[in-house]
């Protein structure tokens, strides 16, 4: 069978939730931060589900992106590259920012096995992506420094606590 073919009206109205979706984003990791320094994951958790639906939306662009029938798609896939380059900066930055304030408590909340968990997979991710070739000319040149920041952070973090990660092995 093959693959659907899409319009480049279908792409255009899934990039434009995509850029709300990156706002949204936004928003919801400044909330974060603040807070990660009262020691609730709560508004972290909402981030990371915003950054599942940018994730979400992002798997059928690229569907959509390599299956338009009506002309060229090299502007969307140049807006798409942008967006999810601009959300995988912003998963960086809130990411080291939220580590860097629960690395300064001495006692973790509940709940931070799982996001450790999480994080590390999600660091990861974003280290492999960043690295493809159509992203790294779009990257500042301090992403990469924030990147290893968040690693490092997040080990720390995870040396103080290391019960936290038992996986019953």
């Amino acid at each position: 069978m093959p693959p659907r073919a899409y319009k480049r009206s279908d792409v255009e109205g899934l990039l434009v939730a995509l850029e709300r979706q990156a706002r949204e984003a936004a928003k919801l990791a400044a909330v974060a931060q603040q807070d990660a320094s009262r020691n609730s994951f709560l508004a972290y958790r909402e981030f990371r589900d915003k950054i599942g639906e940018f994730k979400a939306l992002v798997i059928l662009i690229e569907g959509r992106l390599k299956n338009i029938v009506d002309g060229k798609a090299d502007d969307l896939q140049q807006q798409f590259e942008r967006l999810d380059t601009l959300m995988m900066a912003l998963l960086v930055r809130a990411s080291m920012k939220f580590f860097f304030v629960l690395s300064a408590n001495t006692v973790l909340p509940l709940g931070a096995r799982e996001i450790f968990v999480a994080e590390l997979r999600s660091l990861y991710e974003a280290h492999e992506k960043l690295s493809r070739p159509a992203y790294v000319g779009r990257l500042d040149a301090s992403l990469e420094s924030d990147l290893q920041t968040a690693e490092a952070i997040l080990e720390e973090i995870i040396d103080k606590a290391p019960s936290l990660l038992q996986f019953g092995m």
